[in-house]
């Protein structure tokens, strides 16, 4: 490659040293759709697909965990009123 042809201040705004990945970066992954998925499956997916779609994913998560708090909830007070 003829690296002399790059005039220095190109280079140096461009060619920038990278930043070392924090221990907990999720990898970004697709899904694989050479496999069958369910939908359970396709929706985890999302928290390594992309940087918005990681933001839905673990916003998917967080609504799973309150349905099932909220379920808990619901079979605590049917118990007490019994």
């Amino acid at each position: 490659m003829a690296s002399a042809n790059i005039p220095s201040g190109a280079s140096s705004a461009v060619l920038k040293p990278s930043d070392p990945v924090s221990e907990d970066a999720v990898s970004v992954q697709g899904p694989n759709f050479d496999n069958s998925l369910d939908l359970q499956q396709f929706i985890s997916s999302y928290e390594r697909i992309g940087f918005q779609a990681n933001s839905l994913g673990k916003a998917i998560h967080i609504v799973n965990k309150m349905v099932c708090v909220l379920q808990c909830v619901s079979v605590v007070l049917t118990a007490c009123s019994a």
